[in-house]
């Protein structure tokens, strides 16, 4: 009995439609996840989901709250992303039933929920973008999820063809450029509409990170960018706003992997943060020569109550930068933090406010990355005076590490100095709770900061 044989044409139709069963069950966790927790409240396409799905075989996760579990069952990428796309939504309904649904997962009674006039302010906002600039903010809230992907460092490399950065929002940075060659979503919104390949370039402005400027991460460097362009006019207040509103969306869902469904992070007290910044960004269409670091500064020291404890101005701004790293508001945090600082030794409050004063110039280096969730994961199981008496002795040993390889020429002046490592859990309960001697140790090509124990070789 002869068996017969396919022709050409019916393998490859077998094969395509093969590969293509595979494709869309490849999706099926990002669907059965949004099934889940959204039902039918996501408004999200196909290619959407395509584009979302290059991060499942991402193996970088940010250390943001990793002393917590996250109650995602698929990378935490994914529902950061979807909870950005949701909040989006929000914003743009900005009606009571959308502030209610984006308040909702905010039930910390000791945290301020966002209130309804500061969520209209933001949805004003949103709801005034043209088609083509809410598409891409729609875009961005995916793109910022597969930064540094397998697929996207693949693409990367075939169109940049040199090293790309190891940071996520630099990265998004150097490939925005080529947003059409690299990211399929970009290019499928660029071939309709070909002005949106200069709003991926504003939405990615290189060395303007809004989390670094409300957390005081980097120098007065974090604002070169931005102001620089509004001085010689390549950035219009369209331009800033644009910028601002990406931020916005990013920060709705920073936290998305804990609770999807609505913004847990983007509370009253990180609207103040941001709003705060914004009006100082707007100031410099106005006046090119101030430093907004500094302003910032001051009202963050207000916030905490700093100048009643403080008349030294160098140290009440040390206290405020401090504070900014730690995401504290209130004035009793304030007096906690001002208490805290004054039980480490002398030469470390100096050390500290060198560092904090050094930090008002505009430094050639890029902001150190990750601090704030070395901060934040520290507090969350130690408590604030715990953190300031053993985290604050660490960071100060990196910083004056990192500055030592750079004089030393080990650690290039473009390599953002990286906290990733010490955020995570076991090198955060070593620096908190253990008794072993440890060093620090800098890599030297990607800048991240690590502990070694003294009886490891």
């Amino acid at each position: 009995m002869r068996t017969k044989t396919l022709p050409w044409a019916s393998l490859v139709l077998l094969l395509l439609v093969s590969l293509s069963i595979v494709a869309e069950n490849r999706l099926d966790p990002i669907r059965q996840y949004i099934h889940k927790h959204f039902s039918d409240q996501l408004e999200i396409t196909q290619e959407q989901i395509e584009q979302l799905s290059w991060v499942l075989d991402n193996p970088v996760f940010t250390p943001e709250l990793a002393t917590q579990l996250s109650s995602a069952p698929i990378h935490q990428e994914v529902p950061r992303a979807l909870s950005r796309l949701y909040c989006l939504q929000l914003l743009r309904n900005g009606s009571h039933e959308a502030y209610e649904a984006f308040v909702a997962p905010q039930t910390d009674p000791d945290t301020p929920r966002l209130t309804e006039p500061s969520f209209r302010q933001l949805s004003r906002e949103i709801a005034g973008l043209d088609s083509v600039s809410y598409e891409v903010i729609q875009t961005t809230a995916i793109l910022d999820a597969v930064t540094l992907s397998p697929e996207a460092r693949r693409r990367a490399s075939k169109v940049l063809g040199k090293p790309f950065p190891e940071d996520t929002v630099d990265f998004l940075s150097v490939t925005a450029p080529y947003a059409e060659k690299i990211y399929p979503l970009a290019r499928s919104i660029i071939t309709k509409h070909p002005s949106a390949a200069r709003l991926f370039e504003i939405v990615y402005l290189p060395h303007s990170h809004l989390r670094h400027m409300m957390y005081n991460e980097g120098s007065l460097s974090m604002y070169t960018v931005l102001n620089t362009g509004i001085q010689n006019k390549s950035i219009s207040k369209n331009d800033l706003n644009l910028w601002y509103d990406h931020w916005v969306v990013n920060i709705a869902g920073f936290r998305g992997h804990s609770e999807p469904a609505g913004s847990v992070y983007l509370t009253q007290n990180t609207w103040r943060s941001m709003n705060q910044l914004k009006l100082l960004l707007d100031r410099l269409f106005r006046e090119p020569k101030m430093n907004p670091m500094q302003v910032y500064l001051q009202k963050r020291g207000q916030w905490l109550h700093l100048n009643t404890l403080t008349r030294n101005p160098n140290e009440f701004l040390t206290l405020a930068s401090l504070g900014a790293s730690a995401r504290l508001f209130t004035p009793a945090e304030g007096r906690e933090l001002y208490a805290s600082f004054k039980s480490l030794p002398e030469n470390e409050q100096k050390q500290w406010i060198q560092h904090s004063r050094l930090q008002l110039t505009a430094l050639d280096t890029p902001s150190p990355t990750y601090g704030p969730a070395v901060y934040a994961n520290a507090i969350a199981v130690a408590g604030l005076p715990e953190t300031v008496r053993k985290v604050l002795p660490v960071m100060l040993r990196v910083y004056e590490e990192a500055e030592r390889m750079r004089i030393e020429g080990r650690l290039a002046a473009e390599v953002p100095l990286s906290f990733r490592e010490l955020a995570r859990e076991p090198m955060l309960n070593h620096i908190l709770f253990s008794q072993r001697q440890f060093t620090t140790s800098i890599n030297p090509d990607d800048g991240v900061a690590k502990l070694v124990m003294r009886d490891e070789p």
